[in-house]
């Protein structure tokens, strides 16, 4: 896994704050070095203030994408958990229609696994589903079977199979959900992208000889956060934006 994604976002967003104010004042620096020298008989480069626009706008359609991206991953995440607690739902609606002994064994089973499925939703990012959350998938399956050969209505059984199959493929792209991020060579393209912006902004400023602190600190500020945000939506467990787990929460209640 990428640092990115390891390390703590006020470090990153520390570090990328750094770098870019780092790549602003070499390009000022090395643009007033060029134009002090020009009695000399060194003409600076123009300063193409029109180019750094082109610049900053690919940048910030750059941003824009990433936001995408990670906001689309963002809801996919959100939209999965509805998923999954409304499928356990309706199995647990479906096994309390079941005839006895059925019932009880797969309700019982059933409000364990509720529990697991709670505990791995709040565990930390991209963890593997306990192996006592599969041995439960396993015996569910293996109890539906009993229940569709025994007594019970065999319509009522099918769909007690049916609602738990779609529960137990919800919760493997739950898993793959959480695992995939951004891909790495984007957000090193981003990080590399902004700091060539901001070498050139450099370049411009330093041709008029004037650093515009306010308005330069503002936009490396903005930049910052808008990076900062893209991870944190990245991040599945561990950011300060997070998946709300209350459908699954108001599941276990209901089956208490």
């Amino acid at each position: 896994m990428s640092w990115l994604v390891m390390s703590p976002l006020w470090v990153v967003g520390l570090l990328f704050l750094c770098t870019l104010i780092l790549a602003v004042a070499l390009g000022y620096a090395g643009q007033s070095r060029l134009k002090g020298k020009a009695d000399a008989g060194i003409e600076p480069p123009p300063g193409g203030a029109h180019l750094l626009s082109a610049v900053l706008g690919l940048l910030a359609l750059l941003l824009g994408f990433s936001f995408s991206m990670a906001m689309d991953r963002y809801d996919t995440r959100r939209q999965l958990v509805i998923q999954e607690a409304n499928a356990l739902g309706t199995t647990w609606l479906r096994v309390q229609l079941l005839d006895e002994p059925d019932r009880t064994v797969m309700s019982d089973l059933l409000r364990r696994y509720v529990d697991a499925r709670l505990a791995w939703s709040n565990s930390p990012a991209e963890s593997p589903p306990e192996a006592g959350a599969v041995a439960l998938q396993q015996r569910l399956w293996a109890a539906t079977g009993v229940a569709l050969r025994g007594d019970s209505p065999p319509l009522l059984a099918r769909g007690v199979m049916d609602s738990l199959n779609e529960s137990i493929d919800l919760a493997s792209a739950r898993t793959a959900a959480r695992a995939a991020h951004i891909p790495d060579y984007v957000q090193w393209l981003l990080l590399v992208y902004a700091i060539l912006a901001m070498a050139m902004l450099g370049t411009v400023l330093g041709n008029s000889l004037k650093l515009h602190l306010p308005q330069t600190a503002l936009l490396l500020v903005l930049l910052t956060l808008t990076h900062v945000i893209i991870l944190d939506l990245d991040r599945p467990r561990v950011g300060s934006i997070q998946v709300s787990q209350q459908p699954m929460e108001d599941l276990r209640q209901s089956i208490d």
